[in-house]
């Protein structure tokens, strides 16, 4: 099986590492030839094909990019990005298009159609970007199911300027009408959501969730993890991770991280360590009395990940929205309950009193009492450490969202090549 994979880029952030896995896992366990088409390109991975040869090509299509989504004409054009695809699939000849974050700037909408005539799609969504006018996430407005925008929905990301919502959601549902595309969500909030969308009218939805190496994301001792990091055996310790800058990303909740901390300092008399994997600067945090700040910066190499996950006791997560965080599942994997806000997909990975705990939406102070009330609990922290990871052995195993994959992706390349025999049949 020959797969090509596009997506906005190769290894950074969720939406780019859960394809990337699924790429090492087809391999790996089936054989496939894969590649890989990427707006950006961070790898040296030489299957992995960028959509501009260079710089200047790339300021082109920001500039091209930015004009027109201030007139809402949101990916209508990209002079390079288009063309490269193209010849590039056609060169590539896949079996299957796994279709993957086509935001970002680089992948025009209309695309589709052209794209699914070289190979079926399976679209693996990671937002709510395909179905919304413009955005990644609505935050609760289901103006969508109307086929229009909610107040204010420009001004969240991929930002317009004129409201086109209207016209884009109409253009998006006339595109996948002529499209052969399958779509995956990854959690069953999505699933749920993208069944109800107008503009995926009769075309079929699929729930496969994420998964991770068990065997790389795993428990480390951790005094010795402690130990490489220069905190004490004793030390309660809490990590927090963002992929983007904390401050200026809204769904991952970057200001109630803050407010959480400023609480849990305020009712603690003890001295806790606060891991911050990604960017962001949390100036605030800095002169609190009990609150010790350890920044790794942006983890570029994943071999650290499980070891500062396993030197914590605790995973928080206080996002605002989120389809299937492979934060959370990389931590219960390691054996580290979370306490997140039961949001988007969340629920889907921590279960209450089995894998952590869910907290309502955006209570700041619940969230500083649970985070306290079970660093204090080493037995509870231990149970739950236990169950952790054994709900994460049961549902989100690399081998078992592989298998599941290859599986649908099959069906799709059979239920393809007999509809095209059958076309042929007819004209003959």
């Amino acid at each position: 099986m020959k797969i090509l994979f596009i997506n906005a880029q190769d290894t950074k952030g969720g939406a780019s590492i859960a394809p990337y896995r699924l790429s090492k896992g087809l391999a790996e366990y089936y054989g496939t030839e894969n590649y890989f088409i990427v707006g950006k390109k961070h790898s040296a991975d030489s299957n992995i094909f960028c959509t501009r040869k260079n710089d200047a090509q790339f300021s082109i299509e920001l500039l091209t990019d930015k004009i027109l989504n201030k007139l809402g004409l949101q990916y209508q054009y990209f002079p390079f990005s288009t063309r490269f695809i193209l010849k590039k699939a056609k060169e590539i000849r896949p079996d299957i298009i796994s279709l993957h974050n086509t935001h970002e700037g680089y992948f025009k909408t209309a695309f589709l159609k052209k794209l699914s005539k070289i190979a079926p799609i399976a679209w693996t969504l990671h937002d709510m970007w395909s179905f919304t006018a413009n955005v990644v996430h609505t935050f609760g407005d289901e103006s969508w199911k109307q086929l229009k925008s909610g107040k204010g929905e420009k001004k969240i990301y991929p930002h317009i300027g004129i409201d086109t919502g209207r016209w884009l959601l109409r253009q998006k549902r006339r595109i996948y009408r002529k499209s052969d595309i399958h779509i995956i969500t990854p959690s069953q909030w999505l699933f749920n959501l993208t069944g109800q969308s107008p503009v995926f009218e009769n075309k079929k939805v699929y729930h496969i969730l994420h998964g991770v190496d068990l065997d790389f994301f795993s428990k480390k001792d951790k005094i010795s993890c402690r130990k490489i990091l220069g905190i004490t055996e004793d030390a309660l310790v809490i990590i927090f991770t963002s992929a983007g800058d904390l401050e200026a990303s809204p769904w991952k909740g970057g200001k109630l991280l803050v407010d959480i901390v400023k609480a849990i300092d305020s009712k603690t008399d003890r001295e806790i360590h606060v891991l911050v994997m990604g960017k962001g600067e949390l100036k605030e945090l800095l002169h609190l009395k009990n609150i010790r700040l350890h920044k790794t910066g942006y983890v570029s190499s994943e071999k650290f990940v499980p070891i500062l996950l396993s030197a914590s006791d605790l995973f928080i997560n206080p996002t605002r929205a989120d389809n299937l965080s492979v934060a959370l599942i990389e931590s219960i994997a390691c054996g580290v309950p979370a306490i997140t806000f039961d949001v988007g997909g969340c629920g889907d990975i921590i279960k209450e009193d089995v894998s952590g705990c869910l907290i309502k939406p955006f209570d700041v102070i619940a969230f500083a009492d649970k985070t306290i009330e079970l660093l204090k609990n080493k037995k509870r922290l231990a149970e739950l450490s236990k169950d952790a990871r054994q709900f994460a052995e049961k549902h989100f195993g690399l081998a078992d969202m592989t298998k599941k994959h290859y599986d649908l992706f099959t069906v799709i390349i059979r239920e393809r090549r007999l509809s095209s025999s059958s076309i042929t049949h007819h004209h003959n």
